[in-house]
């Protein structure tokens, strides 16, 4: 059992396997975190989330689980939404579905083990020796034999509980972030779990500059088929083509941005200006830039989007020329921390010119 602090005052267990904090104390009858403040009873996981953002959440915002357990307190699974919008994803995630915590030992072994122990259990074989075959106490062995484990659950490889769809999408069963992409915890840090999935398709870890794509548009599902490695470029053309740009604004009243804002940075953007420098002036990390400049967010109808250049980076910091002359620097012997210093770019970047990564070809 692994207990960490989320907030001073409030700790939980991690699930290890879902990235799910689990609240370890008073629970109402429905499930959620409870706890007694200035002689008031107050929702843990809604406390949690006003410690996440400045201020605290009104009257007409709900704290929302991503990752459908009530139980758990992981600011990394709770996002602010209003009454429609939580109605609206109870529906489409059909919350009477059995989730993992109703699973016995699918921590340990998988959806294909747990059907073998109830069909050995049943041709004779004693408890015993099952809990010792799978590596598993007693108590679980006889809480597997008692679950009703719905047909259309799987295990994908590595470890992920995921639920088969009519489509052929395999949806994660443990906790997501707001986008909806699984996520689970890895030495105590929150990994992505299309990327692990990928990753153990290819044989091999995606490098940075690469990013784990759907063919089925469904973010959270984990079916193998379903994903493909591509560039950020390749995905964000992808998103565009399939209508997946659809710009959104925050709910919230602080939101460092609006769309007065938003239109100045694109001007800026077109005008020649650097993502670094907007970035700076405005107070928000490239990456926010980049959406916008792009209409990833605050994307305005019939509004001209610029199309990426190609390369493996939405602005290239080279030209291939420089490229060919980098990777010669490098097999003369010259190391990559001093070529990075001298044209002011991280390690990583030269890092991908030397692997091919990016700049392959005109």
């Amino acid at each position: 059992m692994i207990i960490v602090t989320v907030v001073p005052g409030i700790e939980g267990e991690i699930d290890q396997l879902t990235g799910c904090i689990n609240w370890q104390g008073s629970k109402f009858g429905n499930g959620y975190g409870r706890k007694w403040i200035d002689g008031k009873m107050v929702l843990v996981h809604r406390l949690v989330l006003e410690s996440k953002i400045p201020g605290f959440l009104g009257s007409g915002h709900f704290a929302c689980h991503t990752c459908d357990n009530r139980s758990c307190i992981n600011p990394a699974h709770l996002v602010v939404g209003t009454a429609a919008e939580n109605t609206r994803q109870m529906m489409e995630r059909d919350r009477k579905t059995p989730r993992r915590k109703s699973i016995p030992g699918i921590g340990k072994v998988s959806i294909v083990q747990l059907r073998e122990i109830q069909a050995k259990y049943l041709s004779g074989t004693i408890k015993n020796h099952l809990a010792k075959e799978y590596g598993v106490d007693h108590d679980t062995i006889t809480k597997i034999l008692k679950a009703n484990i719905p047909d259309n659950f799987t295990t994908v490889s590595p470890n992920f509980l995921g639920e088969i769809q009519d489509s052929g999408c395999i949806i994660f069963q443990g906790g997501k972030d707001g986008q909806g992409y699984g996520r689970y915890l890895k030495n105590g840090k929150s990994k992505s779990v299309t990327r692990a999935v990928l990753a153990e398709k290819l044989g091999y870890e995606l490098p940075t500059s690469m990013d784990a794509c759907h063919t089925c548009d469904n973010p959270s599902c984990i079916n193998p088929e379903h994903l493909w490695a591509g560039t950020r470029t390749q995905n964000l053309l992808d998103a565009s083509k399939k209508g997946r740009t659809q710009g959104k604004s925050h709910p919230l009243s602080n939101a460092k941005l609006d769309w007065e804002k938003v239109r100045e940075i694109r001007q800026k953007l077109a005008a020649g200006e650097r993502v670094k420098d907007v970035a700076q002036e405005y107070s928000v990390d490239r990456h926010t830039i980049h959406c916008i400049k792009y209409h990833i967010t605050w994307k305005e109808e019939d509004a001209e989007v610029p199309v990426p250049r190609m390369g493996g980076y939405l602005d290239r910091k080279f030209t291939f020329a420089q490229a060919l002359e980098i990777r010669e620097r490098i097999r003369a012997g010259e190391s990559l921390a001093k070529i990075a210093q001298e044209f002011g770019v991280s390690g990583s970047i030269i890092s991908d010119i030397k692997r091919n990564v990016t700049y392959r070809g005109e």
